[in-house]
């Protein structure tokens, strides 16, 4: 698949699960021409300067909603963010980010704004707002395909959870489509056994070469059918 393509495909994957009243908003990729490739990511607002936030923190949570630096978020305001690198008609890498809401909602959230309040009152005290909102802080999982660094220490797919620092080797790269039926199937199992349109979500697979490198020893790994 191009970057052209890719976008075609996330745009219609959006469409799809917003018709069945699974995604609270998304936002449209762009694409962005680099040196020798192109990337498919979300459009960005934020300079070069801003805060670095630790990875699976409330602010950073908080700073990527505010400033429209995802993807999509699900009906339960989980974080859908993800970024394609092409060359020409192959994809020489990934990264697809799924962070459930860190926060429960005691009422109902209309909009952006309200969802940012939300996190607010959670930054300044959980117990305080504990009638309008109450912290869960689940941790993000993202999945990267990364061949330019795969090492011994660095698998060419793996997942970062809890900590930025730990890369769980990971079977194989995912477009989109395959990406967010994971999700569904895994994290949300009556919307699954609800829309059986989830599963017809058309998938595309992501060549690549098999591992350089044998899988770490004393690691965790992910695999699956």
């Amino acid at each position: 698949m191009n970057a052209k393509q890719i976008v075609q495909v996330i745009e219609n994957t959006c469409r799809d699960l917003d018709s069945l009243g699974l995604i609270f908003t998304h936002i449209s990729p762009c694409i962005i021409n680099l040196k020798g490739f192109e990337r498919v990511t979300w459009p960005t607002k934020s300079s070069g300067n801003a805060t670095a936030y630790p990875f699976g923190s409330l602010e950073q949570y908080l700073e990527w909603v505010r400033e429209g630096e995802f993807m999509c978020l699900l009906f339960d305001y989980s974080l859908i963010r993800v970024s394609y690198e092409c060359m020409g008609n192959t994809i020489i890498g990934h990264n697809l980010l799924y962070w459930p809401c860190p926060i429960d909602f005691l009422g109902d959230v209309e909009t952006i704004s309200d969802l940012c309040d939300g996190i607010e009152m959670c930054l300044e005290s959980p117990r305080r707002h504990s009638e309008i909102v109450d912290l869960a802080m689940r941790t993000p999982m993202r999945f990267d395909f990364d061949p330019a660094r795969e090492s011994s220490n660095h698998p060419l797919i793996h997942l970062h959870t809890q900590f930025e620092d730990a890369r769980m080797s990971v079977q194989q790269a995912m477009c989109f489509p395959a990406f967010m039926k994971k999700i569904i199937r895994t994290f949300y199992h009556d919307k699954w056994a609800m829309y059986p349109e989830i599963e017809a979500l058309h998938e595309q697979t992501i060549e690549h070469e098999d591992d350089q490198y044998d899988s770490q020893a004393h690691c965790f790994h992910v695999f699956w059918n």
